[in-house]
């Protein structure tokens, strides 16, 4: 059964993501100050009178059908011609599990140190102990990660990653210390090594291997640009979120950065949504850093509120923070991969190219 096409569009909008995004900001000032249920407030009211203007704004035209079967044609003639015999050679199914068994490893690693931190000062021996099992094998897989990436065939690049693989779990291990100013900073660089292992498993895919499918950038803000700076800030969050659960800094600035990454985050993730809804890599992966975007400001606020309501290495207060922890880890690394994507797979725009 088929059905006619409309004639016109509706215009795209990004005001019901703001309007969520200042409803957040009202119930979190609720239990914080009254400056960021102010900012909240001016949000949702920006953001329903941007709805309303959209409402009342002249649709857009759709396009011709026949347009839209050239595209299509054009999109799978793209993908035919990504699948030549020399790029399926570069492709190792099982080098790329093995760089996911790195990533999730890591990730096991960030939970176990997450749970030691989240019981402070009453961590018993044993806790720690864990953490530093499960740190062993974190260590022995990026050798051997570094060594196959040495032997594979790919980009001069590829073996230079697994190195800084190594040395980023050389550099982790030098950091693992009790003392409160270390300490944060291992936090921290165990977040960030986390990102470069999921994003060694991306560039180990298939899909990464094959050609890239490009796409055009348009309007005043570059992708590239966005993409880049949401990244950016997003690593200076976690390092902010790292000196709180080690009480060296107040969860004011970290609270407040939580605002400005995340209209940051979901905004790059938004436009990606809009400009390119049928990319097979940069549609999911700026939907999967949509959802954990809101996720991670779901547990941000669970994680406080419960360390005002609860005893400190209470369960209710360690397994808010421990997911806290875990899903920034895998915002940041989701924010990575974008980033990646849309480097990978996005031109400028041909009025902002250089000759």
């Amino acid at each position: 059964m088929t059905h006619e096409r409309p004639s016109r569009l509706p215009q795209p909008s990004f005001a019901p993501a703001l309007m969520a995004l200042g409803l957040m900001a009202l119930l979190w000032g609720a239990v914080t100050s009254w400056l960021i249920s102010l900012a909240g407030l001016i949000l949702v009211g920006g953001a329903a009178y941007r709805w309303i203007r959209d409402l009342g704004s002249e649709p857009q035209a759709a396009l011709p059908e026949s347009q839209d079967e050239t595209q299509a044609a054009s999109l799978a003639a793209a993908k035919a011609e990504m699948r030549t015999p020399v790029e399926s050679l570069l492709f190792r199914p099982w080098l790329h599990r093995y760089a996911i068994l790195l990533a999730v490893c890591t990730l096991a690693l960030l939970v176990t140190g997450a749970i030691v931190t989240s019981h402070g000062a009453v961590a018993s021996g044993s806790l720690r102990q864990v953490h530093i099992i499960v740190a062993a094998p974190v260590g022995l897989l990026s050798v051997g990660l570094a060594l196959w990436l040495r032997n594979a065939r790919g980009p001069a690049w590829l073996p230079r990653l697994g190195w800084i693989v190594v040395a980023g779990a050389l550099g982790q291990a030098a950091l693992g210390s009790q003392n409160p100013a270390v300490a944060v900073f291992h936090a921290w660089f165990a977040q960030l090594f986390f990102a470069l292992t999921v994003a060694v498993a991306v560039v180990t895919g298939r899909r990464w291997i094959q050609n890239p499918e490009p796409v055009d950038d348009s309007g005043r803000l570059s992708l590239r640009t966005l993409s880049a700076v949401a990244v950016a800030l997003m690593v200076v969050q976690v390092g902010l979120g790292a000196a709180v659960r080690h009480r060296a800094m107040s969860a004011v600035p970290h609270i407040a950065g939580a605002l400005v990454v995340t209209i940051v985050l979901l905004l790059a993730a938004i436009l990606v949504t809009q400009k390119f809804p049928e990319h097979p890599t940069l549609h999911p992966a700026a939907k999967a850093l949509i959802g954990l975007t809101f996720t991670q400001v779901m547990l941000g606020m669970a994680a406080f509120i419960t360390r005002l309501m609860a005893e400190e290495a209470s369960l209710a207060v360690v397994i808010p923070s421990v997911a806290h922890v875990a899903t920034g880890s895998l915002t940041l690394a989701a924010a990575v991969v974008l980033a990646l994507q849309i480097r990978r797979n996005v031109r400028a725009a041909p009025a902002r190219r250089t000759i």
